[in-house]
């Protein structure tokens, strides 16, 4: 993925103006400015602020660790009893910089009922306090949380607030920043990678399942890359749509073929990952043979994992008793 300094250049061509990255609020941090340059393609028509926003409540936090890691741009807009949440996330360091983690857009997560009336009633306290008291910080001062984070509220009809804490504390903007970051999740390298394993193990079941709904070849070609390669034995390296078809034209009509991811990787930048797992060839006439698999996977400029590269060889004996079941399923 990019490196973030590049983001702004790439705003322009996604509809951002010149005029729009210069808007940034003359108060915002410069570790935070250059975050936010990760954030051009939002609802907010590329602007890098919350002005003008037609929603009741808008909410956005950068919230970055101190000594490195894994920063995040959580983005929260409420309208009616309409609720998202927007994350953008990245790693990097302060002083050396951030690589956007993932795909160039979001990752988008509902907000229930009751998570929608504790972050508007943390918004007002935020606004309340911020707007009467003062802080003083020393960016150089221990921080027992080892977090810094800007936030920016803006509410319908009110003047946008921002506030910056050098140290995430216990006070009103601390406490909405931290809430708001607990439920973006993602917040180190540990529930990076597990949030990014789990969404491509869902994908490659996503998978199997159009290949039972649609058919075995529609599946491959509607989940592959352009340039995807299939690998068979005993077969020269198979390539793209053709390929595909290619590949899988002499299965007779109504063959099945049934597989279960067993494991995943992910890339430290998330964007290209693998998994392998077992698959089950059932024929009309009730033959079955058995296999193993191995998928590369790359995300698109979308967030959505295509698979690049896919190899097949022979399975064991027997399928086990999860392919089992999938097959009974159909």
């Amino acid at each position: 993925m990019r490196f973030v300094s590049l983001l702004a250049a790439a705003a322009v061509l996604f509809g951002a103006t010149a005029s729009a990255q210069s808007a940034l609020n003359v108060n915002v941090p410069p570790w935070a400015r250059e975050l936010l340059s990760a954030d051009f393609d939002t609802i907010n028509g590329g602007r890098p602020t919350l002005v003008g926003l037609s929603t009741d409540l808008a909410v956005r936090v950068t919230i970055v660790p101190r000594e490195g890691g894994v920063a995040r741009v959580i983005r929260y807009e409420q309208t009616g009893e309409e609720a998202s949440i927007a994350l953008r996330r990245l790693t990097g360091h302060p002083q050396q910089g951030w690589w956007l983690w993932g795909p160039d857009t979001p990752a988008y997560l509902t907000v229930d009922a009751s998570e929608q009336t504790e972050l508007t009633r943390l918004a007002r306290s935020a606004l309340g306090v911020a707007r009467i008291t003062g802080q003083t910080e020393d960016p150089d001062a221990p921080c027992a949380t080892g977090q810094a984070v800007y936030v920016e509220v803006a509410q319908r009809g009110n003047t946008p607030f921002t506030a910056t804490r050098s140290c995430v504390g216990t006070d009103p903007v601390s406490e909405l920043a931290l809430r708001l970051s607990g439920l973006a999740g993602s917040q180190d390298e540990a529930s990076l990678d597990a949030s990014a394993i789990a969404e491509l193990l869902a994908q490659d079941r996503a998978f199997a399942q159009a290949a039972r709904d649609q058919g075995i070849q529609a599946a491959f070609q509607a989940f592959a890359r352009e340039d995807a390669i299939v690998l068979a034995a005993g077969r020269q390296p198979l390539e793209g749509t053709a390929g595909i078809s290619s590949r899988f034209s002499g299965l007779p009509a109504g063959a099945r073929l049934v597989w279960e991811p067993r494991f995943a990787r992910v890339s430290t930048r998330g964007e290209m990952g693998w998994t392998w797992g077992e698959g089950l060839l059932i024929l009309p006439n009730g033959e079955t043979s058995t296999s193993w698999y191995v998928t590369i996977w790359q995300r698109d400029l979308d967030g959505v994992w295509k698979w690049v590269l896919d190899i097949g060889t022979d399975g064991p004996p027997d399928p086990s008793q999860v392919l089992l079941e999938r097959a009974a399923q159909d």
